[in-house]
């Protein structure tokens, strides 16, 4: 992961900042679903939509580096991308990452339906976000580290918070394109009819390929724009100086 955002991702508007990156309104969820299904173009040489099954091997590691496949091996981070590319089959990580998603997926599924999103995950217990998240790439904080006795009540109630703040988006984030209406313009006026069927969503590739990609996709539009923030703070504070030195 990195600060590379292609400049096309640039204008996507994001209703607030968490500890994953920019929490996206509906539009800009609608753009990166539209993005996969039809910028993405078909696969020039078998005519198929993109999908786990079609991406180019460079793309297949980076995506299971990314959703951290290579971490049950318990390799060094140094040698983890050269493992994968020489020792793991591509079909391997295919079938992990299919599994990922459709796990991620039906998991979103159920707590929108259960309602966690209007309960702001409060029906969850501590440990059941903390394996939410960390099923989905989320920030765990130093929660996933600590020993039981070593868990404060002020350090876990912070952490949790956090947690569950952070999950509370990416439910909402993933309920505008897991709609009835979702393949329509957000600007539509038809009623919303709930999810989609639960078979329907895991089976969808364009879907698939967003979860999997999302939490990259925040984390380096926040890291983005982290440095544009300090790249500001530094032109002000040179400004300043100039500005001092014009006055003496």
């Amino acid at each position: 992961q990195n600060d590379n955002v292609p400049c096309f991702l640039e204008p996507l508007s994001f209703v607030g900042l968490d500890a994953a990156g920019p929490v996206f309104d509906k539009q800009s969820m609608f753009t990166f679903y539209h993005l996969i299904q039809h910028l993405g173009g078909r696969n020039a040489a078998t005519s198929e939509r993109p999908s786990i099954k079609n991406l180019q091997t460079t793309h297949l590691h980076s995506l299971a580096l990314a959703n951290n496949l290579a971490s049950p091996m318990y390799l060094p981070s140094p040698i983890s991308p050269s493992f994968l590319q020489t020792c793991v089959p591509s079909i391997y990580l295919q079938r992990k990452l299919e599994t990922l998603a459709e796990d991620i997926i039906a998991d979103d599924a159920a707590l929108i339906e259960e309602g966690q999103l209007e309960e702001r995950c409060s029906g969850m217990t501590d440990e059941e976000v903390l394996d939410a998240c960390w099923l989905r790439g989320l920030p765990v904080g130093q929660f996933a580290k600590m020993n039981v006795a070593d868990r404060s009540s002020l350090v876990v109630e912070s952490e949790v918070h956090i947690m569950r703040n952070v999950l509370r988006h990416h439910l909402k984030m993933m309920e505008a394109v897991m709609m009835e209406h979702s393949s329509l313009p957000p600007s539509s006026q038809e009623t919303e009819k709930g999810l989609r069927p639960k078979g329907e969503l895991i089976r969808d590739d364009t879907l698939q390929l967003l979860i999997l990609h999302l939490p990259a996709i925040r984390y380096s539009m926040m890291i983005r724009l982290k440095k544009k923030q300090n790249d500001r703070g530094i032109r002000l504070l040179v400004e300043d100086a100039n500005n001092d030195k014009k006055v003496d």
